[in-house]
């Protein structure tokens, strides 16, 4: 047993303190204290624990560390090393739109810069917005690193390391650290062999020993990666990150499983008891008889309820077979609440071309069947698409893509953000397959105007709650959107705490570089 909202019971005390001021307070008052009781115990949210349930999660979850140390400023990569990994990771996130990415920049300290998630934008925009001229700490320290990586609550952590390794030596404890971990290093060498002369301002950086400072990969890194069981890969342009893409593509088949705590409320049990309570404080023995009878009145009859529903079903399922949508939709919502039935309502909504009315009830369903939410989330985003709102359109699909492998949604994001948007006519019409069949049939003569207006794709049909013919049947889905929007950038910033954190200890540094 637990309360989910333990904190309300601190509300007793000055009902205590107030119970404690009555002076011989009857019998009646005591029970309107004690409904008080029963009351909170309810806002307390009593629960208790179901047993753990393992689901299946498709998409990985990758960590992408960028050096922001003094060295990745050098020039012998172009525009500089710094800027190229920047595009590199950028590239690489785009590429993988269904996994979960979580950024780190490293000097000597560690900054997170993007906790984890699937959307592409926040990543990029959260890199962008880190600004290398607000680090003072200048050197590069893998150990500070890899300490806080093992410290994410991630079973496997595959860590993606954009560095010209620093002045690093000693590998042994960074190899205890990724085995005890389960750290596994995929490092691009963000440098070249020959290296380049590190400058400030105008002037080379010189050593203890009046030496010019030359940066080059440092051969550690290799060492580190196969004593890891890691990867190597040495970035000299954005072809390069190609390979480390494929490798990451290669572990798609795998499928990793989480383990999710579920509850089962119990506040309708003090709920009901303080009800009962509360009217027996306020009436006579007499009386409550009287009180109480009616709410055996409105104790719902489940059979009387399925013949009802099976009625309406009946006809909300021939009202869809013929295409009456609205009708449908007005059948439906005479159903008893449920999932199911919301799910027949938004779906006949959408067939009638009622967007903001399908999107207002799959907003309403509330489940924890994966593949139902995933439907739903495809299904937003193509109503998102009718509605002109591509930037949410495309949350939606990766809200999906989050939830398992669904080829359509990533077809349609893809093309949402690869294909630039020229006017309205190219948003695809999204027509189940019978409406497909009739235009066709249409325009026969007007073939090379049908190869311009984009494949037809169609939104993903509920299942009704009888074995009918009508919502139940699924309706084919085709794979493309032709259609996407301009990107708006939003407003990410970080907090002057957040840079006083990686520039912490900078005043020891004894080297800038």
């Amino acid at each position: 047993m637990a309360l989910l909202n333990a904190w309300v019971l601190f509300g007793l005390i000055p009902l205590y303190l107030i119970y404690k001021k009555e002076i011989h307070p009857h019998k009646q008052k005591k029970l309107l204290y004690l409904s008080l009781v029963f009351m909170f115990f309810a806002m307390a949210r009593p629960a208790y624990e179901n047993a753990y349930v393992e689901q299946n999660f498709n998409s990985h979850d990758y960590i992408i560390a960028i050096d922001a140390s003094y060295s990745m400023q050098a020039k012998d990569l172009k525009p500089s090393r710094y800027k190229l990994a920047k595009l590199a990771i950028k590239k690489l996130i785009k590429e993988h739109p269904q996994d979960r990415f979580t950024l780190f920049a490293f000097t000597s300290s560690t900054l997170l810069i993007s906790p984890p998630t699937t959307d592409t934008e926040i990543s990029i925009m959260a890199l962008d917005a880190l600004n290398p001229k607000y680090i003072l700490t200048k050197s590069t320290n893998l150990k500070n690193l890899f300490k806080t990586v093992a410290k994410l609550p991630i079973k496997q952590k595959n860590l993606i390391i954009f560095s010209d390794g620093g002045d690093e030596h000693s590998i042994e404890t960074l190899v205890k650290i990724a085995k005890n971990s389960s750290i596994i290093p995929y490092i691009v060498a963000t440098a070249t062999q020959k290296g380049a002369a590190l400058k400030k301002g105008t002037k080379y950086i010189k050593d203890s020993h009046d030496s010019i400072v030359i940066s080059r990969i440092n051969p550690m890194l290799i060492d580190l990666s196969n004593e890891t069981g890691g990867k190597y890969y040495e970035l000299s342009s954005l072809n390069d990150i190609d390979k480390l893409s494929s490798d990451l593509q290669t572990q798609q088949t795998k499928k990793e499983q989480i383990q999710v705590k579920t509850y089962k409320e119990l506040f309708y049990i003090p709920l009901l008891i303080a009800i009962v309570l509360y009217i027996s404080s306020i009436t006579r023995i007499a009386q409550r008889f009287l009180v109480f009878l009616p709410l055996f009145l409105f104790i719902p009859n489940q059979s009387r309820a399925n013949l009802l529903d099976f009625h309406y079903l009946k006809s909300a399922n021939q009202s869809y077979k013929e295409h009456k949508y609205n009708n449908a939709a007005t059948a439906f919502k005479k159903v008893s609440p449920s999932p199911k039935s919301y799910y027949n309502i938004a779906t006949s909504y959408y067939k009638e071309g009622a967007y903001k009315k399908a999107v207002s009830y799959y907003m309403q369903i509330k489940s924890r069947d994966k593949e139902l939410k995933q439907k739903l989330f495809y299904n937003l985003g193509n109503c998102a698409v009718k509605l002109k709102e591509y930037d949410r359109a495309k949350k939606y699909y990766i809200y999906a893509l989050a939830l398992g492998e669904d080829k359509d949604a990533l077809y349609n994001l893809t093309l949402l953000r690869k294909l630039p948007l020229k006017s309205a006519k190219d948003v695809s019409k999204m027509l189940p397959k019978n409406q497909q069949t009739a235009k066709k049939n249409s325009s026969k003569k007007s073939s090379n105007k049908k190869k311009s207006s984009g494949k037809k794709g169609s939104n993903r049909s509920g299942n009704s709650q009888s074995n009918g013919s009508g919502a139940n049947k699924k309706t084919k889905r085709n794979k493309s959107i032709k259609s996407t929007s301009k990107k708006q950038k939003g407003a990410y910033k970080f907090t002057y705490k957040a840079y006083e954190k990686i520039n912490k200890g900078y005043t020891d540094e004894k080297e800038p570089w």
